[in-house]
């Protein structure tokens, strides 16, 4: 891919994994971008929001209701510009249904950085 398409200021990772992992995963990376000086953004489900450490935390809606997802998506990515966050961490989502247009935006935004763990 040439560009991304709607990619924030931020650089945009996406965790894929298990929920209990990629919770793990974010939280250590983005304690260490803080001590660093960056200033983190975090992009997660109703379900496990209250899990995650950050400067911003911001909820997409429920893994249930993929169509608040992806009404929501962009609004956060924007509102992350506008508090000038340096680093943004999003979990996966689903890659059915909904959830494959939502994994398509996510993907083009982030230029398809994706870390498995």
């Amino acid at each position: 891919m040439k560009y991304r398409h709607y990619a924030p200021k931020g650089e945009l990772t996406i965790i894929s994994g298990p929920e209990e992992a990629v919770i793990e995963y974010i939280n250590s990376n983005a304690k260490k971008a803080m001590a660093a000086g960056k200033t983190v953004g975090i992009i997660g489900s109703d379900e496990v929001i209250a899990g995650y450490v950050g400067d911003s935390v911001k909820s997409v809606g429920s893994k249930s209701d993929e169509l608040s997802i992806g009404k929501s998506l962009y609004r956060i990515l924007r509102e992350f510009d506008e508090e000038n966050i340096d680093v943004i961490y999003s979990e996966s989502f689903g890659r059915e249904g909904m959830g494959q247009a939502i994994m398509n935006r996510l993907l083009k935004a982030a230029g398809h950085q994706v870390i498995e763990v």
